[in-house]
């Protein structure tokens, strides 16, 4: 009969727990999902019943992004398919919560975060004593809640953001808590799992390799997979899928295109007179050799890279021109020369031997509006100013001072607390200002300077290995294919396009014109990433447009970098597999039972011996191997061999046993069945090993279950 009770679970909130009677020795989750059965506009997707909200969607991949501007760089559909799963999680939580009557509420949220160790070992809400203070975390939130700035908003929806994480996670251990409490293992369960694991088991046996027969000798067909499949329809379930072939045509710079990039950063190198019309006479423009400022130079010539304002070390200079660099004379220019997909030209401006490491010492001093600045920081930038030149005007007498100072003064807690020691660092590791006085100043030097994070008072504690390094003003030019070029690889893509409309055999041309075939299997209608085209959501919709049939062709331009030329091979629709599809997965099942019938022919024989001899193979054999830990010595993992041998009576042959890698004849020496000792029995331990194993496998197969309706295809 159903138990209607109540428990409270740690996070300190009441839980409705119905018909625990039901539950005992769980093995799977599957086993208590009938407990929580479901009650059998503007939506990126349906969970359960209850509409995914696209707004709520669309508004958190906007907020990731806006919030970790290298989001981009984790590539294609990441942030959408990661806010998805999000939605999806928190929906099927919710729903089967509901069902039982559980309800986070907005007090049981603020309990969670206030009793979450970021929250509560965070300086920022501590008091005097450091003790946490729940006023200082409210008086924040409120702030971020009225301040319309940008960063404000941003930091308001980090914190909403947390918000929901704690939300989540309190359904998450909700839900788990309610079906644990009704998951019980009795003494006897646990007794039986002991025992279980620890029955060994010695036995003799003859092991015939699936890998001894060749599988040239055993052919499956597609008639097989198809018989195997609708046998097995179960296994074979797939989304909908499409097969592509497609040819790529790709702007690439041509031998004659690189002469002419080559030839355009010569002709910057030295001064050459040119006629303006304007004066109507001869002018001397001066060329980059000869330039005063080759920084400015190079900004003013469109370099298409960013140009390296600092030194370099000898084993950063382009391995190309290193040894040209390191023997040319300051003001002179050594290139073009090419390196990776650039050529360059590089000026050596200056040589100088300089440390690779420094240990320095600052004092911070923010003002409202600098980076890392907090906001109760309320100085202006004039005043920031003025209280760095005083504190140097103390340090230029006595510099013993400089640790009070910065633990009085400094901005920056983190080095504050080491009186503003920043210990050894090398040389790309600060902002440009505090690397230039820190590495082109000699030791013991205490100076100003000023950087995004406000104004920085430096000592130099100590340097050490100094090398020969080089400043160079670099003009590089990507390597890219001209217009010229472009034209002629349009003319190649679209009269092979045409050829295709017209009729002809899309393998058979391209091969006759040399242009490699690149196949493309097993498409689905989310993905973004196609083979060597890389990321092209166009190619993947028009692909599963209803409209599109197979042998349909396409030409597609690849944002700037040339076209591709696909056709539909093949779709393959939501549902059971085609025979062609799971070949490659079911080809070496059939084989492997294939193989097994033909080594039962070799296993006729009535003793381990004679069945040794007719195969000439050795009899093998394994002792006190575990029902646990079934790993024969020398074969490998073999459950079902060391189950037969355990369950066989001792003394007879049993052939005919399939293993994982081969045919097994197997004759029982011995069992031992550990005895029947409650005592050496941790009933606890093994409920909370199956407690931990339904936890972290209960969410599969929620989901599993769920019915899940998925939009975003239409939309991306």
């Amino acid at each position: 009969m159903a138990i209607l009770s109540k428990i409270r679970d740690r996070s300190g909130f009441l839980i409705i727990v119905i018909g625990l009677a039901m539950f005992s020795f769980v093995v799977s989750p599957k086993n208590i999902i009938d407990f929580f059965n479901s009650k059998n506009i503007d939506a990126i997707g349906v969970v359960n019943g209850k509409d995914a909200s696209y707004k709520v969607f669309a508004t958190r991949v906007e907020n990731f992004k806006a919030q970790n501007r290298n989001a981009s760089a984790y590539g294609g559909m990441y942030v959408e398919n990661m806010v998805w799963n999000q939605l999806v999680r928190e929906k099927i939580y919710e729903t089967k919560l509901a069902e039982a009557g559980v309800v986070i509420s907005e007090g049981e949220i603020w309990e969670a975060i206030i009793s979450s160790k970021e929250v509560v070992n965070s300086n920022q809400f501590k008091d005097s004593e450091g003790n946490f203070d729940e006023n200082k975390l409210k008086a924040y939130i409120s702030g971020l809640e009225s301040d319309a700035s940008e960063q404000g908003r941003n930091l308001l929806q980090g914190w909403l953001n947390y918000e929901k994480a704690i939300k989540q996670n309190l359904l998450t251990q909700a839900y788990n808590s309610l079906v644990n409490v009704g998951v019980t293992v009795s003494e006897t369960e646990a007794v039986n799992d002991y025992v279980f694991n620890n029955t060994s088991v010695s036995a003799d046996y003859v092991y015939l390799p699936f890998s001894s027969i060749p599988n040239t000798d055993v052919k499956v067909s597609k008639d097989d997979v198809a018989n195997y499949i609708n046998d097995h329809a179960d296994l074979y379930q797939t989304e909908a899928t499409r097969d592509l072939n497609l040819v790529k045509f790709s702007f690439t710079a041509s031998q004659e295109d690189e002469e002419e990039i080559k030839q355009s950063l010569s002709n910057l190198i030295e001064d050459k007179e040119e006629y303006n019309k304007i004066s109507k006479s001869t002018e001397l423009i001066e060329g980059f050799k000869n330039t005063k400022d080759g920084f400015l130079f190079a900004q003013e010539s469109d370099s298409d890279l960013p140009l390296i304002e600092r030194f370099q070390f000898e084993n950063e200079l382009p391995t190309i021109a290193k040894e040209k660099i390191k023997n040319a004379s300051v003001g002179s220019v050594v290139g073009p020369y090419k390196f990776s997909q650039y050529y360059k030209i590089s000026k050596l401006l200056e040589v100088k031997q300089i440390p690779d490491s420094v240990q320095a010492s600052h004092i911070l001093i923010n003002f409202a509006g600098a980076q890392s600045a907090q906001p109760t920081v309320t100085r202006t930038m004039a005043e920031a100013q003025k209280l760095a030149d005083s504190l140097l005007i103390v340090l230029s007498k006595s510099k013993r001072k400089f640790g009070t100072i910065a633990q009085n003064y400094s901005s920056d807690p983190g080095s504050a607390s080491k009186k503003g020691s920043l210990g050894w660092f090398g040389y790309s590791a600060m902002v440009p200002e505090f690397r230039d006085f820190c590495f082109e100043n000699k030791r013991k030097s205490v100076g100003i300077v000023r950087t995004a994070y406000g104004f920085h008072i430096i000592k130099i504690e100590n340097q050490k290995n100094f090398k020969k390094a080089y400043k160079l003003a670099t003009i590089s030019r990507q390597i890219q294919a001209s217009e010229k070029t472009e034209n002629k690889v349009f003319e190649q893509a679209e009269t092979f396009a045409n050829d295709i409309r017209n009729g002809g055999d899309f393998v058979a041309i391209a091969k006759e014109r040399n242009y490699a075939v690149n196949p493309v299997n097993g498409l689905k209608e989310l993905d973004v990433y196609i083979g060597s085209v890389g990321e092209n959501r166009r190619i993947v919709k028009w692909s599963f447009d209803a409209e599109t049939a197979v042998n349909d062709m396409q030409r597609f331009d690849l944002d700037e970098k040339g076209y591709v030329v696909a056709v539909l091979t093949k779709k393959q629709e939501k549902g059971l597999m085609s025979p062609s599809s799971a070949f490659t997965k079911v080809e070496p099942i059939l084989l492997k039972q294939k193989k097994a019938k033909i080594l039962e022919e070799k296993m006729l024989a009535s003793s381990l011996v004679s069945i040794a001899e007719t195969n000439s193979v050795k009899v093998e054999h394994f002792d006190d191997v575990t029902l646990g830990a079934p790993t024969i010595p020398g074969v490998g993992i073999e459950p079902g061999v060391i189950s037969a041998a355990a369950v066989s009576k001792e003394g007879a042959l049993v052939t005919n046993v399939i293993g994982v890698k081969g045919l097994f004849a197997i004759v029982n020496k011995s069992t031992k069945i550990p005895e029947v000792d409650a005592t050496k029995v941790d009933v606890k331990a093994v409920a909370n090993k199956v407690k931990s194993n339904l936890s972290s496998q209960l969410f599969s197969a929620l989901k599993e279950e769920a019915i899940i309706e998925d939009f975003r295809a239409s939309r991306y």
